[in-house]
């Protein structure tokens, strides 16, 4: 090859090169501008979702949807986040965000404190139910809402036990109403109905009555008994050690067919809850409002009424106290099957060693002179179910 033609071929080499880097650097520029173009719509995907504001009813019903939209407590909930929500000037159709800032919060929290109408306990509860809207909101839409808004909210305090009414026993007029055969509530609910009866002869607790399981209908000394016992965690709560007893079961509940309606349910399983549609929710955790149909039952015949008295379930417990001590059953024995620690003498205190034949002979003594007709018709009535 003459030295002309290798000339040539250089040229001609460094002009191809030079083409291959002209089309790379075309190709990288394409390319940074579409990554411009992907960036610049990335973020104003991120601006318009930074500002897009859903109103308060948004914001609201996807709140209740996630706590189970159907409940009892999230239309409590419901109701009285807007009835503060309109106390401070705004309507469900106003942006959130205008509800969303620490002013506005304070002023809920401030209105919440200055109820008269409703218990500390209750306010405490208020403003928990308002936090956690807060907290939801922040979670649902993490770019629009701050979470600072509730750092410097004031404490409400509970409402002191000493501040708290007494529970009242039952009058026997209102028993007598109560329990009036003619009255359709307990043929609606008979869980209610043997729970209701269970306290009136144990003095037993809310929780300890309605977290029964059928396990817990024994017999010893061959004598029927409830053995009231805290091996379900989450669910059964007793109050002390000495709630914690195995009671006899009194014949009159046996008369009015108690154990055919255990022995009727209980063959699918012993670990099954007695009172299952009362005392638990649908997703299978404890009902925190179990008893909340009785109260309006009570309501509506006007039993429970908060001028004259605080009465709830626990009321049986004291009618229970007060009418086995009017039948002469001793005070040990009434602590012992109560589940109180005994306050008698040192020589009633030693009553570890009594018997469940004893015990039994001691609870028959209770006798309820003013539901005796009552109790007659219930035992038609419950043997039937």
């Amino acid at each position: 090859m003459t030295k002309a033609k290798s000339i040539k071929q250089r040229e001609i080499e460094l002009n191809e090169r030079e083409q291959r880097i002209a089309v790379m650097e075309q190709t990288l520029c394409q390319q940074q501008q579409m990554l411009i173009q992907m960036m610049r719509k990335i973020t104003k995907q991120q601006s318009a979702k930074r500002k897009y504001s859903p109103t308060i009813e948004q914001v609201l019903e996807r709140f209740v949807t996630k706590k189970g939209k159907d409940s009892e407590e999230t239309h409590r909930k419901y109701n009285a986040l807007l009835r503060y929500i309109n106390a401070v000037g705004l309507s469900i159709k106003d942006k959130y965000v205008q509800l969303h800032n620490e002013q506005t919060l304070l002023k809920i929290v401030a209105n919440i404190a200055d109820r008269t109408d409703i218990k500390g306990d209750q306010k405490v509860r208020h403003v928990r139910w308002l936090n956690e809207l807060v907290k939801f909101a922040v979670f649902a839409y993490p770019d629009s809402y701050k979470t600072d808004v509730l750092v410097s909210q004031p404490q409400i305090r509970r409402t002191p036990k000493s501040a708290k009414r007494p529970h009242t026993p039952y009058s026997e007029s209102q028993l007598k109403r109560m329990f009036d055969p003619n009255r359709r509530f307990f043929r609606k609910y008979p869980e209610m109905f043997w729970g209701c009866m269970i306290a009136l002869f144990t003095g037993s607790r809310k929780n300890a009555v309605f977290t029964l399981q059928y396990k817990d209908i024994i017999q010893k000394d061959g004598i029927w008994c409830i053995n009231f016992i805290e091996d379900c965690p989450g669910i059964k709560r007793l109050k002390t050690e000495d709630s914690q007893r195995v009671v006899p079961i009194h014949s009159t509940l046996i008369k009015m067919g108690f154990l055919d309606y255990i022995h009727r349910k209980s063959r699918v399983n012993p670990e099954d809850f007695i009172f299952k549609k009362t005392c638990l929710t649908s997703t299978g955790n404890l009902s925190a409002h179990m008893t909340r149909k009785f109260f309006w039952f009570l309501e509506d015949i006007g039993v429970r009424d908060e001028s004259t008295g605080r009465y709830d379930f626990h009321s049986f417990r004291k009618n229970a106290n007060i009418t086995m001590e009017k039948c002469g059953i001793i005070r040990s024995y009434i602590d012992k099957i109560i589940g109180w620690q005994s306050r008698g003498s040192e020589g009633e205190r030693s009553y570890s060693n009594y018997t469940i034949k004893q015990l039994s002979e001691q609870l028959e003594l209770l006798h309820y002179d003013c539901l005796k007709n009552e109790f007659k018709e219930w035992k038609k009535i419950m043997t039937k179910k």
